[in-house]
């Protein structure tokens, strides 16, 4: 469940990272309220976040074998 919600929220910082941009073509269609700088800080706040808590490191055999000494 980790996985897929960390690749949802991937997938949607991506979008609205470039939100500012996609915001002139979908606006000249639908009129949106707010401001689309706003919506983006936010979403890629909120989006961000939530990658960041279900990112999972994977443990390769490499990192499980090297210890300090």
């Amino acid at each position: 469940m980790k996985k897929i919600l960390y690749t949802i929220s991937t997938v949607l910082t991506a979008i609205f990272l470039f939100w500012p941009i996609m915001y002139t073509v979908i606006s000249r269609r639908i009129t949106l309220p707010g401001n689309p700088l706003i919506q983006a800080v936010v979403g890629v706040l909120l989006f961000g976040t939530i990658a960041y808590v279900t990112f999972e490191e994977r443990e390769t055999e490499e990192t499980q074998e090297l210890t300090v000494s």
